[in-house]
């Protein structure tokens, strides 16, 4: 009796914090928040799509192979996002290095990002922690002097999203 009631008394304290369940929550890795590789792959795709309509943007793309791109763009989310992946392309300072990218672009790259997160119905929360984690990434990628919006510093850092915040409407 004293067993039944102490199994019992323990299931309804588990029932009442959250239970295990909730334990594992914490310990899961934002790749498995997010929903592994099934989902990062999804939302992969669909950056690549929403990207290439993006006329913002897509002429970057121009001479890119978006087979490679595809691959090394799940390589960098999933490793950022603690996933079990390698990322095995060239640092973003040496990708980028040719490229006249500005602010503007980097920014509606990041609204493109968002957009494929919301296709696959990643919550907002997780959508930019990882734009958190993609962020400083901008000094690399962002040239100086590329545009009118190229400027590098305090500004462009304070444009990142607060974790919690709701993500910027796409504007295409």
């Amino acid at each position: 009796m004293i067993k039944s009631f102490t199994a019992f008394s323990l299931t309804l304290v588990l029932a009442a914090v959250g239970g295990p369940r909730n334990a594992d929550a914490h310990a899961a890795t934002l790749y498995q928040q997010i929903g592994g590789e099934p989902k990062m792959r999804a939302v992969v795709d669909d950056f690549t799509q929403i990207a290439l309509a993006d006329d913002r943007i897509n002429f970057t793309f121009a001479e890119t192979d978006m087979k490679v791109f595809s691959r090394l763009l799940f390589e960098q989310l999933c490793n950022i996002t603690q996933g079990p992946c390698r990322y095995t392309g060239r640092s973003m300072l040496e990708a980028h290095k040719k490229l006249n990218i500005t602010n503007a672009m980097f920014n509606a790259l990041a609204e493109d990002l968002y957009a494929a997160f919301d296709r696959e119905k990643v919550p907002y929360r997780l959508q930019n922690r990882v734009m958190v984690l993609l962020a400083p990434m901008q000094h690399d990628v962002v040239k100086v002097g590329a545009g009118p919006h190229s400027t590098i510093g305090p500004t462009a850092s304070a444009s990142a999203p607060a974790p919690d915040a709701s993500p910027p409407s796409p504007q295409h």
